[in-house]
C-alpha cells in the first residue's frame, strides 16, 4: 500500500475587497468563514469516477483565501502532484437557484487536483510539510509589495524529506542540467 502525500494549498482566492463576483459560483467573505471541506472527497479534474484522495480540513487563511489540507491516496495521482503536472486546485462547487435563477445557496461538493484551477492562485503548495511553490514580487511600491507577500521558499524539483537528492541524476550530471 502506498504512503499517502499530504498536500496544502488555497482552494478559493480571498474575494475582491470591493465585493462582487467574477462568477456566480465564487464565494464571498462569509461563505468561506462557514465553508467546512473535511471529509469531501478529492478527485482529479472533477471526473466524480476517479477519486484520488479526501480533504481533511479547510479554513480561512490570513489572506482571506480558502485553504485546505487533503491526502492524495492514489499512486499514479501522487506522481502527478509529485512532478507538478497536477499542482492546481479546483472547487466543485453545488449551487442551489431560486425560481429566477438566482443563487439561493452554494455548497461544496468536491475539490479536485487539476493542472490548473480556474480561479487565480489556487495551487498546491505544500507536499508533505515541505513548501512546493512560491510567489516573488518586485514592486518598487510599498503597495504592490504587500499585494505580493511569499507564502513559502521555492523548492523545485520536489524531493520527499526521506530522498537524497544528491542521488538525481540531474544534481549530478552536467548534461541534465536544465531538463
Amino acid at each position: 500500500m502506498t504512503k499517502p502525500l499530504s498536500i496544502r494549498g488555497v482552494a478559493h482566492p480571498p474575494p475582491p475587497r470591493r465585493g462582487g463576483r467574477s462568477n456566480r459560483a465564487d464565494l464571498s467573505g462569509a461563505e468561506i468563514d462557514c465553508t467546512n471541506l473535511s471529509g469531501k472527497p478529492l478527485l482529479c479534474e472533477h471526473d466524480h469516477s476517479d477519486r484520488v484522495g479526501t480533504v481533511l480540513a479547510s479554513w480561512k487563511g490570513r489572506d482571506g483565501s480558502l485553504r485546505v489540507a487533503a491526502n492524495v491516496e492514489d499512486p499514479s495521482a501522487i506522481e502527478l502532484v509529485k512532478n507538478g503536472t497536477m499542482r492546481g486546485l479546483s472547487l466543485g462547487t453545488g449551487m442551489t437557484l431560486d425560481g429566477d435563477g438566482n443563487v439561493a445557496y452554494r455548497g461544496q461538493d468536491e475539490l479536485s487536483i487539476c493542472e490548473e484551477g480556474k480561479r487565480p492562485g489556487t495551487w498546491i503548495d505544500t507536499m508533505d510539510g515541505v513548501p512546493c511553490r512560491a510567489v516573488e514580487c518586485f514592486s518598487k511600491s510599498k503597495a504592490g509589495e504587500q499585494m505580493c507577500r511569499p507564502s513559502a521558499k521555492m523548492i523545485w524539483p520536489y524531493y520527499p524529506p526521506s530522498s537524497n537528492p544528491d542521488s538525481c541524476p540531474a544534481h549530478t550530471d552536467p548534461k541534465n542540467v536544465g531538463g
